[in-house]
């Protein structure tokens, strides 16, 4: 229902296009032996191609299909991938940094393949697999500690900013579900993941898709794959009522609104 004095917003987020470390991590002993630590890995051309995607989506589907001239605020991590990837989105031109969408610490296990991680540390492997939001990674931070950053960001935003764009990493994604969906750590946890692959958006809005009332909160989600087109516009249609459609944890997913 609306209520006056609201105003639309729309809270987007991205994960950055193909990394070195993505491919590094696909490959294992077979990519070349680099000197270059993780946090140092760039956006790949693949990444960079993804990206722009991703910047087409949400050029046509956000700011055109609301008439939005620009973002009031855009917001990277510090990591180049992430940088680089927000440059590739040929939406804004200056970003700023802000380390409270970083991506986790990993502290010992950075840039390790699970395999490695499993031969290394074989009992912080086994509560990964366990706990993923209460484990802590050795000398690293948990997912519950990322959650908590991303509670206090998404309070400034929802009371100083309409529209944001925010590129960021996975994880980041993936703990956001706590901080704006709402949903139950259990439900968090048990997510599949794989679907925030790279480039993906994640579209938070207070419009109703159907009538557009304006909700006081962030009430309507969907969730793009903008490297797969046919399937990226399909899909700018399935929007979820975070207020009344419930998780499924038997597909791990939700139902299409």
């Amino acid at each position: 229902m609306k209520t006056e004095g609201l105003k639309p917003k729309h809270v987007v987020f991205v994960r950055h296009g193909e990394s070195e470390g993505d491919v590094r991590r696909a490959l294992g002993p077979s990519y070349p032996r680099s000197d270059k630590h993780p946090v140092d890995e760039e956006q790949t051309k693949l990444g960079h191609e993804q990206s722009q995607a991703a910047g087409a989506w949400i050029a046509k589907f956000i700011l055109q299909s609301y008439d939005i001239d620009n973002f009031d605020a855009y917001l990277t991590s510090p990591l180049i991938r992430t940088q680089q990837s927000a440059d590739s989105l040929g939406i804004a031109t200056t970003w700023d940094n802000e380390p409270r969408i970083a991506e986790r610490d990993r502290g010992n296990i950075q840039g390790m393949t699970k395999q490695k991680h499993r031969e290394l540390f074989p009992e912080s492997y086994q509560q990964m697999l366990q706990y993923p939001f209460h484990w802590t990674p050795p000398g690293g931070e948990s997912l519950l500690k990322v959650s908590s950053r991303l509670t206090d960001l998404v309070q400034e935003i929802n009371e100083n900013f309409d529209n944001v764009l925010i590129m960021t990493h996975r994880d980041v994604m993936w703990a956001i579900h706590l901080s704006i969906d709402g949903l139950k750590l259990d439900e968090v946890e048990q997510i599949n993941t794989d679907f925030i692959g790279n480039g993906h958006i994640l579209h938070y809005s207070n419009v109703s898709p159907h009538d557009g009332m304006i909700d006081k909160d962030l009430r309507w989600k969907r969730s793009i794959d903008p490297c797969s087109q046919a399937k990226a516009v399909r899909d700018a249609t399935k929007w979820i009522d975070l207020k009344n459609n419930k998780y499924n944890k038997k597909d791990r997913s939700y139902p299409d609104a």
